[in-house]
């Protein structure tokens, strides 16, 4: 990130946040493996503490290098490695839990879809600082949208839909930050929202009624009306035969995440399991390396999806709401700096960082609690 502000000027607050949160990070990978069950797993809080110095040293060789190399064809250069990668990814990748989402050869492993995120970011940078683009033309959004598409569609693919909507959440950002208006905006999203609200019908119609108005004041052309309305008709039609055609297991997966509790031992357990962790913590926790679902092993992956639970448990209320304040800090100064770029590009960047990061704690916290199913 400072790669982006004058070399050697660090936003302190920024590196002491995400540090600090880092390292709070790998002790509670060490509380979550330090019980008998999770034996084949006890170093791995020391392979964390391996990539934390490599990502220090990664980040102050970049906070050294002028932010313009990253633009022009060095940008197209990132973002074709990172697709190279992640097409490698579905072929040769690691497979784990039903997912192939990670290359590497014996203990070196690592996740394309990191450099992905990165990669489509300043790809997209590129693209929305140029001075005479005007976003409210569809053929000014074609670009973007296809950037980042095509990586959402290699990591769904793995399949990793968490990972994946992120790249939609940085399209999103990075448009509004561009300065698309939120009325575009909107409809850009509308399809999403189409489909996310398909699976309840009284949202449905909520959100039918709110694009029918939105489209009635909008006061835009009959030609763009007509485009939004046929697209989200399309996706309406498609989303039942979509539902018809998944797997038994994705069925179950959807319909447990609305009601976890219809299957207890199977599909909600985790939810379930974790929702008890995060509420035995109540406001003070139960203190570090005692939590009792933790180390009974009922939360499975405690040591990777469900950290949050741990901390919970551990922490309570009040260590929950200090990781989240720390995360909130980090949100606020890549807002900071965005503000106070003055070049386009550098603005961009760490806005659609904002936007990538923003998306995984949103939805790795949720999931912990049961409110986001990815």
């Amino acid at each position: 990130m400072a790669a982006l502000r004058t070399p050697g000027d660090i936003d302190r607050p920024l590196l002491f946040t995400t540090v600090t949160l880092a390292l709070i990070g790998i002790a509670f990978v060490f509380s979550a493996t330090s019980m008998p069950s999770a034996a084949t797993e006890h170093g791995l809080y020391l392979k964390q503490l391996i990539w934390l110095a490599f990502a220090l040293g990664g980040g102050a060789l970049a906070a050294a290098v002028p932010y313009r190399i990253y633009m022009g064809r060095s940008a197209w250069l990132l973002y074709a490695m990172g697709l190279v990668l992640l097409v490698l990814t579905l072929f040769i990748g690691h497979v784990g839990l039903g997912a192939q989402r990670w290359l590497g050869w014996g203990p070196f492993k690592f996740q394309p879809s990191e450099l992905a995120k990165v990669a489509t970011v300043v790809l997209l940078a590129n693209f929305l600082s140029e001075r005479r683009l005007d976003l409210t033309q569809l053929r000014s959004l074609i670009k973007p949208c296809i950037v980042a598409g095509v990586p959402f569609l290699l990591v769904l693919k793995q399949p990793d839909l968490g990972t994946s909507v992120t790249f939609l959440t940085i399209l999103f950002t990075m448009l509004y930050w561009a300065g698309l208006p939120l009325l575009y905006l909107f409809l850009l999203v509308s399809p999403i929202i189409n489909v996310a609200c398909s699976f309840f019908l009284p949202a449905w119609i909520l959100f039918a009624a709110i694009l029918s108005a939105v489209l009635y004041r909008s006061r835009l052309r009959l030609a763009p009306i007509l485009f939004v309305v046929a697209v989200n008709l399309v996706v309406g039609i498609v989303t039942p035969q979509v539902w018809n055609h998944l797997q038994p297991y994705q069925r179950q997966r959807i319909a447990t995440f609305l009601d976890p509790a219809a299957d207890p031992y199977g599909a909600g357990y985790q939810i379930i399991q974790s929702k008890i962790a995060i509420g035995s913590g109540q406001a003070m926790g139960k203190g570090f390396l005692h939590g009792s679902q933790k180390a009974l092993a009922f939360l499975p992956e405690q040591h990777t999806d469900f950290i949050f639970s741990v901390i919970g448990e551990e922490w309570g209320f009040i260590g929950v709401a200090a990781v989240l304040i720390a995360f909130g800090l980090i949100f606020w100064r890549l807002v900071r700096i965005s503000e106070k770029s003055a070049d386009p590009f550098a603005s961009l960047v760490p806005f659609g960082l904002f936007g990538s990061w923003f998306a995984h704690v949103l939805i790795n916290t949720g999931m912990t609690v049961g409110i986001i199913g990815l």
